[in-house]
C-alpha cells in the first residue's frame, strides 16, 4: 500500500525529490538527511505552515488545474498530467514541465510542488547565491 506520494523537481541535471505527501495530509520536506513537516492539504487547499500559524497559498481543481492566492499575481498557475508531470503555466510563465510526483494523490502533490516546494527552493537558491 502506497503511504506517501513523492514530489521532484525538474532540474538541469535530472530530477531531485524536494519532498512527498503523507496520507495525513502533511507536507514534508526534505532537508539533508531529514525531513521536516511545512504545511498540509484539506479539502483541495494547500496551507504552509509559519512559525506562529499557517497561511492559505492556493487550491487545486478536481482536473488538476493549480490556482494560486497572490503567488505570481494569482491566478491559475499550472496543472498535473495524467503520468505525475507537473506542467507550470500562466499568465507570467510559458508553458513548461517542472518536476513530477509519483503515488496515488497526484493533484495535492502537484499543488503543493507548484505552490509551496518551488518558491521555497527558489529562496533558498537565492540565499545560496547572495552568500557567495
Amino acid at each position: 500500500m502506497q503511504t506517501q506520494t513523492d514530489i521532484f523537481k525538474q532540474t538541469t541535471y535530472g530530477e531531485r525529490r524536494l519532498g512527498h505527501l503523507d496520507v495525513a495530509g502533511q507536507l514534508v520536506k526534505q532537508e539533508g538527511r531529514g525531513e521536516v513537516v511545512v504545511g498540509r492539504v484539506e479539502n483541495s487547499h494547500i496551507f504552509r505552515l509559519t512559525t506562529h500559524n499557517e497561511r492559505e497559498l492556493g487550491y487545486y481543481d478536481e482536473q488538476g488545474i493549480v490556482y494560486s492566492y497572490g503567488l505570481f499575481d494569482g491566478g491559475k498557475l499550472g496543472w498535473v498530467e495524467s503520468d505525475g508531470a507537473v506542467i507550470r503555466a500562466g499568465l507570467i510563465f510559458g508553458e513548461e514541465e517542472v518536476g513530477r510526483v509519483e503515488g496515488t494523490d497526484l493533484y495535492p502533490a502537484a499543488a503543493a510542488l507548484l505552490l509551496l516546494f518551488l518558491p521555497d527552493d527558489a529562496e533558498e537558491e537565492k540565499r545560496l547565491y547572495a552568500d557567495r
